[in-house]
């Protein structure tokens, strides 16, 4: 369970708990936009985008990695509580001004500027200890091209916005195309590769990637990322980069159909969810610029297969750290990881997401997106992993403390 792990630098239990609680919280304001949006008649695409992929998806990143680098890395991040609340205030108050940004135009330009100093607060403590390691495993080697990514990314977002503010003059669409593609596969998709080779082949004991996988598909991805920017009017990139993220997938799902453990678990199936659902939105991702209708499907496919493993990721990191963290305290009857967040509560909302997801396609092809059918079941399943979130804390709190 605890093989490859440097717990010695464990941080504390605090610094994921808020990240990972916040993201929650953010991914139902996203919801409720959704209905204020459906209510107006009048829907706002960047501010819901940037709601989950800064609020959701990037609150959960950062608040990860603050734990990865660490234990799974072994860098040591010192004074990890200071460093972690600096970042985690920063991108909760600038993401809030940049989404209303995006609904009333007053405060677009400072609440980006907070996000990218969070992010960039984030990588001045992150990169340093990372990049100081003498020796790498595949994820810490991942997570350095990852950081890397993030910066550029962010740096592409702050063009845009410098762009749209008028500051500066640029090809919005271009400079806007490759910010999407630096953030979705540079950032997020990286990442999750990256936890992947250690996270899968720990938890669920299944068989290694390839070593060409394991060490190559950092730089084989950045050398596709340097194509897109000196090539952006060539396919080519784009296809690259499916293929690659298509055979993760593939040898993902090959992976834990082998692994040893055949018990069935529901965190398992969010893996081969999130995996479909990188396929299918690999195979859209070359073609998003035929149509605004391909476009959005791109972006519900890739959102909905982030949305997927970040349950997965919240559903094993909780229950493993307020295990790990108690049993360190030496707490008497400190309980198992499936005791911190029930399989039955898992399963239930392993339900409700496809039933949104399905709902949400479903009203696509009828052309009823702007009805909002589709957004009750989403406001239960982002209900569901806050609750399922906060109960793990309030078991370590009340643990701890006795």
């Amino acid at each position: 369970m605890t093989g490859n792990l440097n717990l010695l630098y464990l941080p504390p239990f605090s610094i994921v708990a808020r990240f990972f609680l916040t993201a929650c919280l953010f991914g139902v304001l996203g919801v409720l936009l959704g209905f204020y949006m459906v209510l107006e008649g009048r829907f706002n695409l960047p501010a819901v985008v940037h709601t989950y992929t800064l609020g959701f998806a990037g609150m959960t990143m950062l608040g990860a990695l603050f734990q990865m680098i660490p234990v799974v890395a072994g860098g040591v991040i010192d004074r990890p509580t200071l460093k972690a609340t600096i970042v985690h205030v920063t991108l909760t108050l600038g993401v809030i001004l940049f989404v209303y940004g995006f609904m009333t135009g007053d405060t677009l330009l400072v609440g980006g500027l907070l996000v990218f100093c969070a992010i960039g607060a984030a990588l001045v403590f992150m990169i340093p200890p990372v990049f100081r390691l003498k020796s790498h495993t595949p994820t810490s080697k991942g997570i350095k091209y990852v950081l890397v990514m993030a910066g550029l990314g962010a740096g592409l977002g702050v063009a845009v916005l410098l762009g749209i503010s008028g500051y500066l003059t640029l090809n919005l669409q271009r400079i806007i195309d490759l910010h999407l593609v630096f953030m979705l596969f540079g950032w997020v998709s990286l990442l999750v590769v990256a936890v992947a080779f250690q996270v899968i082949e720990m938890f669920f004991v299944t068989p290694t990637y390839p070593p060409l996988i394991r060490e190559r598909f950092p730089f084989a991805l950045t050398v596709l990322l340097v194509a897109k920017v000196l090539f952006p009017e060539t396919y080519a990139p784009d296809v690259g980069i499916s293929l690659l993220f298509i055979a993760f997938a593939l040898l993902t799902i090959r992976n834990l159909r082998a692994r040893k453990r055949k018990v069935r678990d529901p965190i398992v199936y969010l893996w081969y969810i999130a995996m479909v659902l990188l396929i299918a939105s690999c195979l859209v991702f070359p073609l998003r610029k035929v149509s605004e209708a391909v476009f959005l499907v791109f972006l519900f496919l890739f959102g909905s297969f982030t949305q997927t493993v970040i349950m997965a990721m919240m559903y094993r990191i909780i229950p493993f750290l307020v295990w790990i963290h108690l049993t360190n305290m030496g707490v008497e009857k400190a309980p198992t990881m499936h005791q911190v967040i029930s399989q039955r509560s898992i399963w239930i909302h392993v339900g409700v997401h496809l039933v949104s997801i399905a709902t949400f396609l479903i009203s696509f092809v009828a052309d009823q997106t702007a009805s909002g059918a589709y957004l009750p079941f989403y406001l239960v399943s982002f209900l569901l992993l806050t609750l399922n979130v906060i109960r793990g804390v309030l078991i370590y709190l009340r643990l701890s403390r006795s």
